[in-house]
């Protein structure tokens, strides 16, 4: 044991928490605790470990970067330590746990400072006709546990923003830091030892819209966001597993109702309260929500051509044909939202509503634009008339033709005089 882990197991004891839970607080196994608490007093008395004179460094190098023990072996090894891995993985175990205690202690009890956002993998779904991946949001308040979550069937930055101004309309207000992962849609380049990360710049003008700071994770530490981690498990076991539905909108709508019914209003396991009862002091210190919406729906640029559709991702889309003007490439806005629709503007006007396809799908064509292209199949107004041979008068002067000079010339007589002779 590490010098100064048996008090705090002994007051964690003596304060009725589990076994299992002094464990994982302590980040050792079970088996460990059950040792010292038949070792008794007893095992104050340890051996020496050859790790005793290492331990400052260890714990100076660990305070700084998050290495593993086989990194740090190795750097021991050229200092003269001689021992094996089993202790040093224990060792470095513990104080990898005592920081990241110390992270999540900061927030433990202050009402609406902070919520953990994370995605989680849930498998597959038939989603519109198609195989899809099944991924779930997780918002957690880290004062009073309150779980907000949704399935979606895509990742991307937009659904994101989206779904967590859902959440804050859910939740009743904004907390001021939202503690994130690694995660591509928040973090543009990952926090160093000389930088902190670099945030994405839409995402960032979100937060400033909303009001709220973006905290990333140090990289591959996830016990630093254990709240949400934690939520993201007990939403797999206790709702996912084993359940039946037709479709992702049928879904989410158990969710919801698993939420308010079961995980929102249960005694957590760490604070003792209810969730429930302790958002109130959440929704009085979050900040209020802003009257006005941030545009999160992802707008793209495109031209449709002189057939009246426009490329997207691989698949052709049918816009209204009755836009074209007599000229190909006229400006179509797309707007992609969180329930993978297609809607094409032109100039303000809808001109188009797809569902997403697969890229290399076949053209999707509306049924509506179809009929309009059969009616207004004719010869484009545009194609210039053909041109007509064009009628004038030539004379011409027998001098201007000297290979007439030649020829026999003919007599010019009356028309009368053929007339005589017939």
């Amino acid at each position: 044991m590490v010098q100064g882990e048996e008090a705090v197991m002994k007051r964690l004891l003596s304060e009725g928490v589990p076994l299992a839970e002094v464990a994982r607080r302590l980040g050792r196994a079970r088996q460990t605790v059950y040792n010292w608490i038949n070792r008794g007093p007893a095992a104050k008395h340890r051996r020496p470990s050859k790790l005793d004179r290492f331990r400052t460094y260890i714990d100076s190098r660990l305070e700084r970067f998050d290495l593993p023990a086989t990194a740090l072996l190795r750097e021991l090894r050229r200092m003269g330590y001689d021992g094996g891995i089993t202790i040093l993985r224990e060792v470095v175990a513990s104080i990898k746990q005592r920081h990241v205690q110390r992270l999540v202690d900061r927030f433990e009890t202050e009402p609406g400072r902070q919520a953990q956002v994370d995605w989680a993998s849930c498998g597959t779904i038939v989603h519109r006709g198609r195989r899809r991946r099944l991924s779930l949001l997780v918002v957690v308040l880290g004062h009073s546990r309150m779980i907000w979550a949704r399935f979606v069937v895509t990742e991307r930055r937009g659904v994101l923003m989206e779904l967590l101004e859902r959440a804050f309309h859910a939740l009743g207000g904004v907390p001021r830091e939202l503690l994130f992962d690694n995660l591509k849609q928040v973090v543009a380049q990952p926090r160093t030892k000389d930088a902190p990360a670099m945030i994405q710049r839409e995402l960032s003008a979100f937060a400033d819209h909303w009001g709220f700071d973006v905290l990333a994770c140090p990289p591959y530490w996830p016990r630093a966001k254990g709240k949400v981690e934690r939520a993201i498990g007990y939403i797999k076991r206790s709702f996912l597993e084993g359940r039946s539905f037709t479709d992702l909108e049928t879904l989410n709508a158990q969710l919801d109702s698993w939420l308010v019914e079961v995980a929102n209003v249960r005694v957590h396991a760490t604070t003792k309260a209810r969730p429930c009862d302790r958002w109130a002091a959440d929704r009085e210190a979050m900040r209020p929500l802003s009257a006005t919406a941030y545009p999160t729906t992802e707008v793209h640029h495109r031209l449709a051509d002189h057939d009246a559709f426009i490329s997207f991702r691989s698949v052709r889309y049918s816009v209204d044909p009755s836009i074209l003007t007599g000229r190909r490439g006229e400006p179509v806005e797309v707007h992609v939202s969180t329930d993978e629709r297609l809607t094409l503007h032109h100039q303000g006007r809808l001109v188009g509503n797809h569902a997403i396809a697969p890229p290399g799908s076949p053209a999707q064509d509306d049924v509506e634009h179809a009929r309009l292209r059969r009616t207004l199949r004719q010869k484009p107004s545009w194609t210039p008339a053909k041109s007509r041979r064009p009628r004038f008068d030539q004379h011409l002067e027998v001098c201007d033709m000297p290979w007439l000079a030649d020829a026999p010339q003919v007599a010019a007589r009356p028309l009368a005089v053929y007339e005589a002779t017939s």
